[in-house]
């Protein structure tokens, strides 16, 4: 097998410094692994809030990324699937325990020892117990993970629709797969890439899609990723037309906002489901007993996907993409492509939300 490896990755030294260009070691590669050559790299919000420690949960030096994609370079002798040359997708899970009910159905996402994070450390608890911080993420040119978590990319799907969708696309579509039918009235709140993912495939799905934003300025977004209706949520008349209208509400805000308006949306028995993580400082909630019981309404949290979802995902795209197109880019949904050289500026832009699409996709 393999030996340890020298390579180069973009590397957060400290909490909130910038991104340095830096000569790592990776650890020798297991039996079960690949190695991949990281060729594209989307970056997300979380990428930002483990940079400044937002959460609690990182450590330093770091080598983020979580939306890699990259081709197969080597494959250890106990790899069964995966080939030298097969273009392949990293997320935010690298490893789990394999065993527990969870991991046997592919929903390693919610593993019952927590999944190893990507590149998490030991501040992350169970989910960094194998710390990767200092040379785990995509950020570098080179990744060693275990074959389960490199997902094979349908040669028809273009890695720029891919990269996004790696974290961001697997979030929301979790809630979906568990909660969604054909009819399904789903509201998403908070639209930016998350969101607009979400609204794209819980159409997909066959569910009549509301989008919720407290900006007027991205309802013909919304319309044209799928969204039958727009409510903005400063309209008090529209929030009240729109009470106990839907069976799912998807929340993709990162900010720890009143859940009580957001809950009056739903129908009896119908779901909230949290798929945006407020920072560590602002982490608690509020709500009655009385309506969540005589409603039977839902408070859920949702985190990422497995394996199994991940490649149903894969499939449902490389389908799109021959049919509707529903998931290609356009001026609503189009990347940003930059050069990793440029990733600060890029961190910069996605922190500011100054971005011309939703979406930066890094290449080296």
């Amino acid at each position: 097998m393999d030996g340890p490896l020298e390579t180069q990755a973009y590397v957060i030294k400290s909490q909130g410094a910038p991104l340095e260009l830096t000569t790592i070691t990776i650890p020798a590669m297991g039996a079960s692994q690949v190695q991949v050559d990281i060729t594209h790299c989307g970056l997300c919000h979380t990428d930002i809030h483990m940079k400044n420690n937002d959460w609690g949960v990182s450590n330093y030096p770091m080598v983020a990324g979580h939306e890699g994609v990259g081709f197969v370079s080597s494959v250890g002798p106990l790899c069964k699937v995966l080939k030298i040359g097969d273009r392949v997708a990293i997320g935010w899970a690298a490893d789990s325990c394999g065993t527990c009910k969870y991991c046997c159905e592919g929903r390693e996402n919610i593993c019952t020892a927590g999944y190893q994070g990507t590149f998490l450390g030991s501040a992350a608890g169970c989910w960094g117990k194998s710390p990767r911080n200092e040379f785990g993420g995509c950020f570098a040119k080179v990744v060693r993970i275990e074959e389960k978590f490199a997902t094979k990319i349908p040669e028809s799907v273009p890695t720029s629709i891919i990269c996004p969708l790696v974290c961001g696309g697997g979030t929301v579509f979790e809630p979906i797969c568990n909660y969604v039918t054909l009819g399904t009235n789903v509201g998403v709140y908070s639209i930016g890439g998350l969101g607009t993912a979400a609204i794209k495939l819980a159409k997909l799905a066959g569910a009549n899609v509301t989008a919720f934003s407290g900006s007027a300025r991205k309802q013909p977004g919304c319309v044209s990723a799928g969204a039958s209706k727009f409510v903005l949520t400063s309209d008090t008349a529209a929030m009240e037309a729109a009470a106990s209208s839907l069976d799912l509400l998807i929340d993709t805000c990162p900010a720890n906002n009143d859940i009580s308006p957001l809950m009056n949306l739903l129908s009896f028995n119908g779901k909230y489901v949290r798929v945006g993580i407020p920072p560590a400082s602002n982490q608690h909630f509020e709500y009655n007993w009385i309506p969540l019981i005589f409603t039977q309404r839902q408070i859920v949290g949702s985190i990422v996907t497995g394996s199994k979802r991940m490649n149903l995902l894969m499939n449902i795209l490389e389908d799109n993409l021959k049919t509707t197109g529903s998931m290609k880019d356009d001026e609503n949904w189009g990347v940003c492509p930059m050069k990793f050289e440029d990733v600060n500026e890029a961190f910069k832009l996605v922190a500011d939300n100054a971005l011309t699409g939703h979406r930066v996709v890094l290449e080296w």
